[in-house]
């Protein structure tokens, strides 16, 4: 009686083993419709708790009572629960990289109903096929789309920060996971309906690529492992230039000097006359933040600073008439006269000292005294 059980069981295995798999999980249904396939998925324990090669699934089941629910390894028992309204859940831990065949099966009345559990397609993270960029200023939101209209039951959307999942809706019920140092701490928001992923308040710490797995191989080509993949680049709010006439860091001039700056780095800073570019510098850092011009004190023509990064850009409009009055200019042309003029006047009054100093000593001396 034993050994037909177990060859009833390896006939049972070999079917599982030969069904069409459905993302991470194969189905065996027997002739007794009243008992469903057990549910296998992916779980996660609290931050910093196991190793991090290790894998979390769990095994579950609906609308059963009075039965057994059980992980197989191979033909195998692994470990089993009675089945009652309050502990309906089975979990089993893995290597990411483990080879066995683990099944997960239900058992109530002499029947039995498997799912096989592929850990290649729940427990390692995927590829990334195609990324899309996108910028995004800090302090911004972004939503990383699944280009789903609706999400049908079943659907497992998954939810990566580079190697780190962070985000899953599986069967109705949304998890949220932070252990990166509290970074994703209630600014992920997952669409129930579509299963994208909105990020709000984001700050530099957020750049990074975001990865998109579906285990159910609703979005993608879950037999090849492959995620869809987001360069999210978070960079700082750009301000709005200021263009002054405080021409003291330019170089002096009978025109009309006035200066743009940001106070922002890795921008780029330009002049543009019209829309014809007339200058432009890389801002690396708060030293070389500075671009200077020289207009005509009533040049008719209309000039533009823009500060701009990789996707965006802030302008300010040059205000020849306020900042260029030729009375403006006159006044320091005065002041740099007066001030080379001083500067001259000095520079004598100290030959002057030195001539009178030397004079004086020499006319002290006998010896000239003599001659």
């Amino acid at each position: 009686m034993k050994n037909m059980a177990h060859a009833l069981f390896g006939l049972l295995y070999l079917k599982l083993l030969c069904d069409v798999s459905s993302g991470g999980v194969m189905t065996y249904n027997t002739d007794t419709p009243d008992i469903p396939a057990p549910n296998i998925i992916r779980d996660y324990p609290p931050c910093n708790e196991g190793p991090q090669q290790n894998c979390l699934v769990m095994c579950s089941v609906s609308s059963v009572s009075q039965a057994q629910l059980s992980w197989y390894n191979g033909s195998a028992i692994y470990s089993s629960i009675t089945v009652s309204n309050l502990n309906n859940k089975l979990y089993l831990v893995v290597h990411k990289e483990d080879k066995n065949n683990y099944s997960c099966v239900v058992s109530s009345s002499g029947t039995n109903s498997s799912s096989y559990l592929n850990v290649t397609h729940l427990c390692q993270i995927c590829s990334v096929v195609t990324t899309t960029l996108i910028p995004v200023n800090e302090g911004e939101s972004v939503t990383l789309p699944t280009n789903l209209i609706q999400l049908h039951d079943g659907d497992d959307i998954m939810w990566f920060y580079e190697s780190t999942f962070i985000s899953e809706f599986y069967e109705n019920l949304t998890i949220y996971h932070d252990c990166i140092d509290g970074r994703f701490s209630n600014i992920l928001q997952l669409d129930s309906e579509t299963g994208s992923l909105t990020i709000t308040n984001l700050s530099k710490k957020h750049t990074g690529v975001y990865k998109l797995k579906s285990p159910t191989g609703s979005l993608i080509n879950h037999q090849q492992q492959e995620c869809q993949g987001y360069n999210v680049i978070v960079y700082d709010p750009l301000p709005v230039p200021i263009i002054t006439n405080d021409s003291t860091q330019c170089s002096a001039s009978l025109k009309c000097v006035v200066m743009c700056s940001v106070n922002v780095r890795d921008v780029s800073l330009s002049w543009y006359k019209g829309s014809s570019l007339l200058s432009n510098i890389s801002v690396s850092d708060l030293k070389s933040n500075f671009l200077c011009m020289e207009v005509e004190f009533r040049d008719p023509n209309t000039y533009s600073c823009v500060v701009s990064n990789s996707f965006t850009n802030k302008t300010t409009q040059l205000n020849i008439k306020a900042l260029c009055r030729e009375e403006i200019q006159e006044f320091k042309i005065v002041v740099i006269i007066g001030a080379v003029g001083v500067g001259v006047c000095v520079i004598v009054a100290v030959f002057g000292v030195i001539g009178c100093c030397c004079y004086r000593r020499r006319s002290a001396n006998p010896r000239y005294n003599q001659i």
